[in-house]
């Protein structure tokens, strides 16, 4: 069946068009190429370059290339502002290349606010509806799973009452019930989904490992070794924007560990 996610020489270019204004900033930030960046020490943010018209451009991912197939479980790992967030975003959809092509096979799941779409006059019925709309489930879809998130969410009569009148643990169980009902082919997730209180957590995690591993592929970004360990099999290591390693998560896990020990 071939690839079901591909990058080929991606980049992301973001222009910050109102720096020319600001002079001072503009001469710290900007003489070609970002000094604060040239330091090898420096592990934060993409590279920051100008173009030929004056205006500065971070460059938040710089030609990645790679594949992945079914079963792949692919963490990313990298210092805060590394790529990892574009990179996900690029992958589902939400953000274009500057350059390069990215190739996606199936339902694509972008998981980065599960609480998205909580309207407070809404009830929790009303909500299941509305959410699920959200994630691109059909109205069929929607009748089929409504019973089963009403079981598992275990609100009682809450779940016709208002979602302002749920505390904050109840509104994260219906939004994991919801969210946790959709299938997809790829799955993208900003970090794995936590559940709220600790008498949920136990049903919650065997139902995310269930939803998981229903999905052809899994990507997520995370700075923790024990959850990359726990959910995947490979990793991609980032840094300014580029890929510096892409294998397994032992391997990978080692490379970042010796760029933070710098």
């Amino acid at each position: 069946m071939g690839d079901r996610l591909a990058f080929d020489d991606v980049t992301v270019d973001i222009p910050i068009y109102d720096l020319k204004s600001r002079s001072l900033k503009h001469r710290v930030l900007v003489n070609k190429v970002s000094p604060l960046l040239s330091r090898p020490e420096s592990t934060i943010g993409g590279s920051v370059i100008q173009d030929r018209r004056g205006v500065v451009i971070v460059r938040a991912l710089d030609r990645i290339s790679f594949s992945a197939a079914d079963g792949d479980r692919i963490a990313l790992v990298g210092h805060n502002g590394a790529g990892k967030t574009t990179l996900l975003r690029v992958a589902a959809g939400i953000f274009e290349p500057t350059s390069g092509s990215v190739h996606t096979r199936g339902r694509v799941m972008p998981l980065f606010n599960i609480m998205e779409g909580m309207t407070p006059e809404s009830t929790g019925l009303e909500m299941i509806r509305l959410r699920g709309t959200l994630l691109g489930m059909s109205e069929r879809e929607i009748a089929d799973q409504e019973e089963e998130i009403i079981e598992f969410c275990d609100l009682g009569d809450y779940i016709n009452m208002p979602v302002r009148t749920y505390s904050t643990g109840m509104q994260v169980r219906l939004a994991f019930a919801i969210t946790t009902a959709v299938p997809s082919d790829v799955l993208i997730m900003d970090e794995v989904i936590g559940a709220g209180d600790a008498a949920f957590l136990e049903r919650a995690e065997a139902r995310l490992r269930n939803f998981v591993e229903q999905a052809s592929l899994m990507m997520f970004a995370s700075h923790s070794p024990v959850l990359v360990r726990k959910w995947c099999n490979k990793a991609i290591l980032l840094q300014h924007g580029r890929m510096l390693e892409f294998g397994d998560v032992e391997t990978v896990l080692a490379a970042y560990a010796r760029i933070t020990a710098h």
